[in-house]
């Protein structure tokens, strides 16, 4: 897939001014509209399924994934797990870079249930959705009878948020062939783990000492995409990680806040699935 983005001025310039320090002006913002019309971006990217050779890539995008909590995950079983069903995923490469630098695939939460990444990763979510008054509405969801797909968006930071439409739709097309060669892929609810960072305020010690960050609140996706994904969540609760590292070295000593990475976990029905993904085509166009 090929992406490019042209900057183009039409306009000409009024070359009939007498003033000379503004044909000057004139000329020098012709000669950046002819450098800006040059200015051609190319990015080449194919899409290819999960291979055995991607396990390093998507094991290095799961651990930024799980943060400072990543410790407490089997996450080399859990990348076994992605590469063992190489026709369900996608993930995104750069032509002639055996590398993926984005990858999205779904995990059966009810057929791996007694897998021990799938364990580990239901029992932290219940915990943490305790936390937040949402423990019995995801206990219902993981515990009923439709099946529940965990959902894997993850890509490297300069990959731009436009592959992720097209990769989401290609599985859901890919769910629906499996679902049609009777594989257990027609899941009920599909659960996102989105990555966020809390800017948080800081405000000044009662004892004249630092500043401690107790203030007000402003939420960022790290995702552009995940801001409509939450539109369409049926449930969703933010939580914290358990062993934070980063809160103090992501403020500046001489700033008033900083960035505390978390995150959303975000529920979705299956029955909009559709709407979601034109959602992200009309938003995310180039």
């Amino acid at each position: 897939m090929s992406r490019k983005r042209t900057h183009d001025s039409d306009k000409e310039m009024d070359s009939g001014s007498e003033d000379s320090s503004r044909q000057d002006s004139e000329a020098e913002a012709g000669s950046d509209a002819e450098e800006k019309e040059k200015e051609i971006v190319d990015v080449d990217f194919e899409f290819f399924d999960p291979k055995p050779i991607d396990f390093h890539s998507m094991k290095r995008m799961l651990m930024g994934s799980f943060g400072d909590d990543a410790e407490d995950f089997n996450l080399s079983g859990l990348v076994d797990l992605i590469l063992s069903q190489n026709t369900i995923g996608s993930t995104v490469k750069f032509e002639g870079d055996d590398d993926p630098y984005a990858f999205l695939t779904v995990l059966n939460m009810h057929v791996h249930k007694d897998k021990e990444p799938i364990q580990q990763i239901k029992d932290y979510l219940l915990k943490k959705a305790e936390k937040r008054g949402a423990a019995l509405k995801l206990s219902e969801i993981f515990n009923g009878q439709g099946h529940v797909g965990l959902l894997f968006s993850e890509r490297v930071v300069n990959m731009p948020p436009q592959v992720v439409a097209p990769m989401l739709k290609m599985l859901v097309e890919e769910l629906e062939w499996a679902v049609a060669d009777g594989e257990p892929y027609d899941f009920e609810h599909y659960v996102l783990l989105a990555p966020m960072y809390r800017e948080t305020e800081a405000v000044d010690d009662d004892e004249g000492g630092a500043k401690k960050r107790t203030g007000p609140t402003i939420d960022a996706y790290a995702h552009a995409e995940d801001e409509f994904i939450e539109e369409f969540a049926c449930a969703k609760f933010d939580y914290k990680f358990s062993r934070s590292k980063r809160v103090a070295e992501s403020r500046n000593s001489f700033a008033d806040t900083g960035l505390a990475p978390s995150r959303w976990c975000l529920v979705i029905h299956k029955a909009k699935m559709p709407a979601l993904i034109a959602r992200l085509e009309s938003a995310l166009a180039m």
